[in-house]
């Protein structure tokens, strides 16, 4: 996969991904937001997720955006590209919990458990409650387990990638 960014007929980037994953172009526009991030830009970036569960991001630096700018994004062959100015790796990620193998399954196995309990309680408030409150519960729920993923599941799978295995198996990933 391919992508190129030009901006008033001016080549900005050629951004590509030859392994599995994703590759995008992102243009951002913002008002009365505080924020780190420039406003008004555009860009490429990509997610190779070939090593899952770790991940290596890759941005092409962004440009400024003026009112009346032209953008155009171009889907070309696979051939060579712009080498990307930064990239990152979940794997680098400092937040990798458990030294200790034996305690990030005991981990899973508390996980498990959490979220057959949590679908217990929305099975039973599938016939209890109004279709308009199980569906907030349902969300509600879905957040948690998503949270606990990004708190608890991944950190782990990070420092243990050959555990993706037993948390697939569990139904937790």
């Amino acid at each position: 996969m391919r992508l190129s960014l030009t901006v008033n007929d001016r080549p900005i980037a050629r951004a590509s991904l030859v392994a599995k994953g994703w590759l995008g172009a992102h243009v951002s526009l913002s008002q009365g937001v505080e924020s780190d991030e420039p406003t008004n830009r555009v860009w490429l970036n990509s997610m190779d997720t070939s090593d899952d569960p770790n991940t290596e991001h890759s941005k092409w630096d962004a440009v400024g955006l003026n009112v009346g700018d032209r953008i155009e994004i171009e889907v070309l062959p696979d051939e060579k590209s712009d080498p990307p100015n930064s990239v990152s790796r979940t794997s680098d990620n400092p937040k990798k919990l458990f030294s200790d193998v034996q305690q990030a399954r005991l981990l899973f196995a508390a996980i498990k458990t959490c979220d057959t309990a949590l679908w217990e309680v929305a099975e039973r408030a599938r016939g209890a409650e109004p279709e308009d409150e199980f569906r907030k519960l349902a969300i509600a729920i879905g957040s948690v387990l998503t949270e606990i993923d990004r708190q608890l599941i991944s950190p782990t799978l990070r420092r243990h990638p050959e555990l993706l295995v037993i948390a697939e198996e569990m139904k937790i990933r």
